[in-house]
Formats: structure tokens, sequence, C-alpha cells
């Protein structure tokens, strides 16, 4: 390696002197610095006047007694007034007065059926009839004509309670079948 040119050793340069210095001197106050201190005083100093003033006005309030409270009436558990007052009415049964009938003239004949599918083929429908009697449940197909062809309509019911029909809906809707729900005016 005698043959290679050799770099002479690098100075140090004058800024990094001048760096190094500068952290080695203690650190210089400005104008800034000195404006901060005041008004950090003067704010301290302001806010020890108005805790003083604040606990002077305590004090003021702590002298005078405080007014009596307002006379309260005090009750032990809760207040039952139907005790007293249903013996002491009056009922007045009215022989003329007839109870209200349980199912009133008006009662409209209708009737609630779910209907559990729509098929163009007769074996379709019979095969979703097949479906539903193994979930228990009787239904019936009815044949219908109309503008676009014949369909063939399985429905469930009619059902002579609301509660019948929410199991039947229940259950077919386990079994990932639609219903819907149909009202028919009875002949």
């Amino acid at each position: 390696m005698a043959g290679s040119p050799t770099k002479p050793p690098r100075k140090a340069s004058a800024t990094r002197k001048a760096s190094d210095q500068a952290t080695s001197a203690p650190p210089t106050l400005n104008r800034a610095h000195l404006q901060g201190f005041v008004v950090g005083c003067v704010a301290g100093g302001l806010g020890c006047v108005g805790l003083f003033n604040a606990l002077e006005a305590d004090e003021t309030i702590v002298d005078t007694p405080p007014a009596a409270p307002p006379a309260l009436e005090v009750t032990v558990g809760p207040r039952f007034d139907f005790y007293t007052v249903l013996p002491n009415q009056e009922l007045d049964l009215n022989p003329d007065i007839e109870p209200a009938e349980l199912q009133s003239g008006n009662t409209s004949s209708a009737q609630y059926l779910l209907q559990v599918g729509s098929f163009r083929q007769q074996t379709d429908a019979d095969r979703r009839r097949g479906e539903l009697a193994l979930l228990g449940l009787e239904a019936t197909v009815e044949p219908g004509d109309g503008d676009n062809g014949r369909w063939y309509r399985v429905y469930l019911g009619p059902f002579e309670s609301r509660s019948e029909m929410a199991r039947a809906r229940s259950l077919t809707a386990q079994a990932d079948m639609d219903t819907l729900l149909l009202k028919r005016e009875s002949p």
C-alpha cells in the first residue's frame, strides 16, 4: 500500500469549535426571559390577593348564624289513602245496567290464513304440503286461475287463535319458509 495516495488528516471546522464552546458556557438570560419572569410574578400576586379576599368573604359568612330550616312534616313509610277511602265509597249497582257481552253483535266473519307458497306445478305444491306435514302442520292446496295462468297456493289455517298462528309462523320460519298473512271474509 505504499503506492496508494493517503489523505492528510482532517482538521476540525471552526463552527464545530464554536458549538462546543456554547454548550460549555452558562446560559445567558435575554429580554424575553426577564419579561416572562415579571409577568409571572404579577399574575401570582394577583392570584394571592384574590385568594385572601375569598377567605375574608367566607369568614363573614361563617360569623352569621344560619337561619332556622323550615319545619318539615316527617312521615315514616309510604302513605296509602285507599285504606280509608275505599270503605267509605258507595257503589251504585243498578240492575238495569247489563254487563258488556264478550262478543259484540258486529263480529266480523273474517278468517286468517297463512300462505306458505304459490307454485305453477301441482307437484311442487304437494311437496310443500308434505314438508309442512312433517312439521306437524296441516296445509291445503288451492288451485286458482289468474291473468298469468294457473297457480297452486299452499295455505295453513284458518286459525282459531293468534297463538296458533304465531306457532305455525314460527315453525315455518325455522324451516326457512316465508309466509304471508291473509284475511278472508267468510261466506
